[in-house]
């Protein structure tokens, strides 16, 4: 069998369902051999070694043949670290951890995830964590396996266990997933392996590991396989090193790199080409558990996968999200650069009138965008980076009020860009998690399309009072068309009428004066009025008052502004009627 490269595992699920917890419990299970090599803390990235998971599962469970070096976890638990960390051709990672709180099963974060994992065709496993807390748990006084473990909690603890993994099954069967307890799975192709964990005790954990490894052994040989190719890596993030100044974060997730290497990337502004000075990870630890020096060991070559810091002229330019890629030659530097920019397409197709983006990599603004396509929400700016003043003076332009909004995921919001708060022309709604920032957003946006209706409304509506003329019926209904008078106040069409007992008889289409259509009408003016919905002879009668209808906050609003004062009488008038039937209506 060719050799193959550790496979690049990713955690993905809810907020505050474990992960974490499960990523420091597996980096902490190797640590605890105390062997010098088990365990190498990468730039973004744990490397447990294929010696430290054999260790691991000894005496627990049989991994059987064991052809993967070990396995590279992104330390960036969360959807964002799929969606943040791309390379050519999908997603970073090469295989998934969804972990799902075994007592409150799929989430809206969850959902996400497996929606992620499904459009990236990512083989994946479940870990149901927090077992230790359902009802019946006792707690373990060593390594043991999982099935041992259930043994001694008994069979009531594994009822309420087997019937919360049944849900979730249930869960999963509308996103297209088959999923059963790992060890009752016959055919992993078919369906999705769930291990129960307890990452506060370790039980489970060998379980999950033995699986993964399983996974990539026998679905990921080929996209493992390590072949004489070009390196290329995903950027996480720029900074600064003591002693070594800018650098990159990297995980180089194919071939194998060198000093003075060059190499073509994805830059905030455009493409760059520039050659590898110097190549950096944290030392390996020693038997005792310390790291050496200061911390960072400098390597003159080192092949994939590996999280690294990359020190190289121009890297501080380099694009959160982007890709990196080494060249030889001038033709190769030049046909790297053209794929490198046809892959930096706009992250989403942008509107005259919409909300603007910021996003602390590309990954997490394409993954953005496309919630935001998902729920329906225009894109007018896009951008990676901090809000600034540009972006909020820019929105305030926006012909829509509803998309005068910036959704800021997991940056910084300048102090220039302060548009008043929720007073403010432009509201910024930020967070660190997508859902969330988009609910906020919607929620916004419904109340601001409420309060603008009702805006519409006044501005549409006035109080106003006239009589229908006997004798001047010129059509019974659909719509009815008859002679009025205006008595008081100025009338608008658009708006609905009711008589004096606060009865809606329906709406006033339009006002003709001389064979003209008007949009308004004073005192004494007498005009035809085409009324919708109403029905003279049964809804309206010669001779009838009848009333423009107020909406109880237009009612409040007029009785402060600047009505006359017969349009003041025509107010209080509607507010009586009103109060018929609600007693406090208009306070």
């Amino acid at each position: 069998m060719a050799a193959l490269r550790q496979p690049i595992l990713s955690l993905l699920g809810h907020v505050d369902h474990g992960k974490t917890t499960l990523l420091d419990r597996i980096a902490g299970s190797v640590r605890a051999e105390r062997e010098a090599g088990g365990i190498t803390q990468h730039i973004g990235a744990i490397e447990v070694s294929k010696s430290a998971i054999r260790r691991l599962c000894e005496g627990i469970v049989d991994t059987g043949p064991f052809s993967v070096p070990g396995l590279l976890v992104i330390d960036t638990p969360g959807h964002r670290s799929f969606e943040t960390l791309r390379r050519r051709g999908g997603a970073l990672a090469d295989l998934a951890i969804l972990v799902v709180d075994v007592r409150e099963g799929m989430m809206p974060q969850t959902r996400e995830s497996v929606q992620i994992l499904k459009h990236e065709k990512t083989p994946f496993a479940v870990a149901l964590t927090k077992i230790d807390l359902l009802s019946g748990w006792r707690k373990p006084t060593g390594p043991i396996s999982l099935k041992d473990q259930l043994n001694r909690c008994g069979p009531e603890f594994v009822k309420v266990l087997d019937e919360r993994q049944y849900s979730l099954s249930e869960e999963l069967l509308p996103f297209g997933f088959s999923a059963e307890r790992y060890d009752r799975v016959s055919d992993f192709t078919r369906n999705v392996g769930i291990v129960p964990v307890s990452s506060k005790t370790g039980v489970g954990i060998a379980e999950l590991l033995a699986l993964l490894v399983g996974l990539s052994q026998r679905f990921l040989s080929d996209e493992l396989e390590l072949r004489a190719e070009a390196a290329e890596a995903t950027i996480l993030e720029r900074s600064e090193q003591r002693g070594i100044g800018p650098v990159g974060s990297i995980i180089l997730y194919r071939g194998r790199l060198k000093v003075g290497d060059d190499i073509v990337g994805t830059g905030r502004r455009d493409v760059f080409v520039t050659k590898v000075r110097g190549i950096y990870r944290p030392a390996p630890p020693t038997r005792s558990g310390a790291s050496k020096g200061r911390g960072l060991e400098s390597l003159n070559e080192v092949g994939a996968a590996a999280g690294l810091y990359l020190s190289a002229p121009g890297v501080e330019d380099a694009l959160p999200g982007g890709l990196l890629r080494v060249v030889h030659g001038r033709e190769e530097t030049e046909l790297a650069k053209e794929e490198l920019t046809r892959e930096a397409h706009p992250v989403a197709e942008l509107a005259e009138s919409g909300v603007a983006l910021s996003a602390d990599t590309l990954g997490s603004l394409e993954a953005l965008a496309f919630e935001c396509k998902e729920a329906s929400i225009p894109i007018h700016r896009a951008e990676v980076g901090p809000v600034d003043g540009a972006t909020v003076l820019m929105m305030t332009t926006v012909k829509d009020p509803t998309h005068r909004a910036v959704l800021a995921f997991n940056v910084p919001v300048l102090a220039e860009a302060d548009s008043g708060g929720e007073s403010g022309p432009v509201r910024i709604f930020r967070g660190e998690v997508m859902y969330r920032i988009l609910e906020e957003y919607l929620a916004w946006r419904s109340a601001r399309t409420e309060t603008l209706s009702e805006q519409a409304r006044v501005d549409t509506i006035h109080p106003a009072k006239f009589q229908v003329l006997p004798g001047f019926v010129f059509r019974a209904s659909k719509p009815a068309i008859v002679g009025i008078k205006v008595i008081a106040g100025e009338l608008r069409p658009g708006g609905r009428l009711m008589g004096v007992d606060g009865t809606e008889v329906g709406r006033l289409r339009s006002l003709q004066k001389e064979s003209t259509s008007v949009q308004r009408a004073e005192a004494g003016d007498e005009l035809a009025a085409s009324i919708e919905g109403a029905v003279v002879g049964r809804t309206l009668q010669e001779g009838d008052i009848l009333y423009v209808v107020l909406t109880e906050a237009a009612a409040r609003q007029f009785r402060t502004s600047g009505l006359s004062d017969a349009e003041r009488r025509v107010l209080d008038e509607v507010v009586r009627i009103r109060r018929r039937s609600e007693p406090f209506w208009g306070q």
